[in-house]
């Protein structure tokens, strides 16, 4: 082979290479759209917990009112 076919051989594997690795990088299992989903979802998590939180200190209430009535 000349080394001119070598150079265009180096340089298509080097963009094939650069390319699955692009690839993997935004839509692998590792990828940017995983974490922005894993954020997304840690949001809605957090949302759930604060509203939880907020109803439990509602029911404790309720909860210590009804025990003060008992005789």
């Amino acid at each position: 082979m000349t080394p001119f076919l070598l150079k265009i051989l180096f340089l298509f594997m080097l963009v094939l290479s650069l390319g699955v690795y692009v690839g993997n990088l935004l839509f692998g299992t590792n990828s940017v759209e995983v974490l922005l989903n894993l954020d997304y979802e840690h949001e809605q998590l957090l949302n759930e917990i604060a509203k939880y939180k907020e109803e439990n200190a509602k029911l404790q209430k309720e909860y210590f009112e009804l025990k003060q009535l008992e005789p």
